[in-house]
């Protein structure tokens, strides 16, 4: 069993959120929860890579090819109370092999868009993992905070378009809990054991769309963002709702 602040955040129904104003109570019980990190010891490198092993296996994905993992930056999601590891994210860079999502079959718009952009301005969303204990607990939560941290990511990278490649109920359901509205830029084919695409989105649109689809995710993002370091913010920050 997972420490009773994950059990208190269970207790919050489901319907609120997605609600039209922020759940502040929420974003602090995950704050209080859920603590993510870069992984840069060998520990916490070596305990993402489990992570994202153990998952891919239970899931019938197969592994993440070993030459993206030069160009890969891990987040490690940890219970806060106990410092227990409890799920990864792999940000994949654009250079030097070639992203996962741009060998996906894309849409004629999306090639030509996609060619003009710089490879070291391209950022994918590789991998998200959270054990199958850790889903039945509070898996919801920990992909919040996990979500957080690979946005944050893309900004700090100064990423003109990111990306996940994922099957579309998948992209609905992200678009629905967190507000991150991804694009589909192709038609939908077999890869790592399922029918995926790739969906794409700028930095700007996907704080944008969290404003509108789910303020409080977008609350939780301003909880260890600080606007005024990202210029390309300007103007949807000041639209947004934060927490008082």
């Amino acid at each position: 069993m997972l420490p009773p602040v994950h059990q208190e955040l269970a207790t919050i129904d489901v319907v609120q959120r997605n609600d039209t104003v922020p759940d502040l109570e929420r974003v602090a019980l995950i704050e209080a929860a859920v603590v993510v990190e870069r992984a840069e010891t060998l520990d916490d490198i070596d305990a993402a890579f489990r992570i994202e092993r153990i998952v891919f296996e239970e899931s019938g994905y197969g592994h993440m090819p070993q030459e993206l993992d030069a160009q890969s930056t891990f987040y490690l999601a940890k219970s806060a109370s106990t410092g227990e590891p409890i799920g990864c994210l792999r940000m994949i860079a654009g250079a030097p092999q070639t992203l996962p999502m741009m060998a996906m079959p894309l849409s004629g718009e999306w090639i030509e868009r996609l060619a003009r952009v710089a490879p070291h301005r391209l950022c994918e969303y590789g991998a998200i993992a959270i054990p199958n204990e850790v889903q039945a607990e509070c898996g919801f939560d920990v992909a919040k905070a996990l979500f957080r941290e690979g946005y944050i990511h893309t900004l700090a990278e100064d990423i003109e378009w990111s990306g996940l490649v994922m099957e579309p109920r998948r992209a609905r359901a992200l678009a629905r809990w967190n507000g991150l509205r991804f694009e589909q830029a192709g038609p939908t084919t077999y890869y790592m054991g399922g029918d995926v695409a790739t969906f794409v989105a700028s930095p700007r649109a996907l704080y944008g769309s969290t404003i509108e689809l789910n303020p409080g995710f977008a609350a939780y993002v301003l909880q260890k963002l600080n606007p005024a370091d990202y210029p390309l913010l300007r103007g949807v920050i000041d639209c947004s709702t934060t927490p008082g």
